[in-house]
């Protein structure tokens, strides 16, 4: 939504859908500082990356797998809030959740917290579709999506419990 602004504490307080998760840490390196010691912006984008990629390697659905079953997963949407700047050599802690969705898409929500304080640094989401490698949207679950989902069916944590 242009022009609105959203402003968490915590990202996922207030989501109330199911979710899988996956934590996978991070140590800021040098090239990712600016000249005042503080990560660019654009980096958090990859941070978000890594802990997707960890997660899909968790749960069995990263692009390996989605490149061997000829599917395409491209990011539609992606946002940021940054609440507090990482640091040179900080390590940090970046939280990947999967919302359960009923339509064909991945619904990711992230938190990256500083290790040794918990501060939370920045949140996120993104949402990715499916198509084929020709680039034609998929209106359905990939058959190796959905045996994942069929796979998950006991695992998927509830926030409302």
């Amino acid at each position: 939504m242009v022009g609105e602004t959203r402003h968490r504490r915590d990202a996922f307080s207030e989501d109330r859908r199911r979710y899988l998760t996956e934590t996978t840490p991070i140590r800021v390196r040098f090239h990712e500082v600016d000249s005042m010691h503080i990560v660019w912006h654009g980096h958090y984008v990859t941070y978000f990356e890594d802990a997707r990629r960890a997660f899909g390697r968790r749960y069995g659905i990263d692009y390996p797998i989605f490149a061997k079953n000829k599917i395409g997963a491209p990011v539609v949407k992606i946002w940021i809030d940054y609440l507090s700047p990482a640091l040179a050599n900080d390590e940090l802690e970046v939280e990947a959740r999967l919302y359960e969705s009923d339509g064909a898409r991945i619904e990711f929500g992230y938190e990256i917290r500083r290790e040794a304080t918990r501060a939370l640094l920045a949140t996120g989401g993104s949402v990715q579709v499916f198509s084929s490698l020709q680039g034609e949207l998929m209106l359905t679950w990939p058959t190796v999506v959905r045996e994942c989902l069929d796979a998950w069916k006991d695992l998927w944590i509830d926030p409302s419990l």
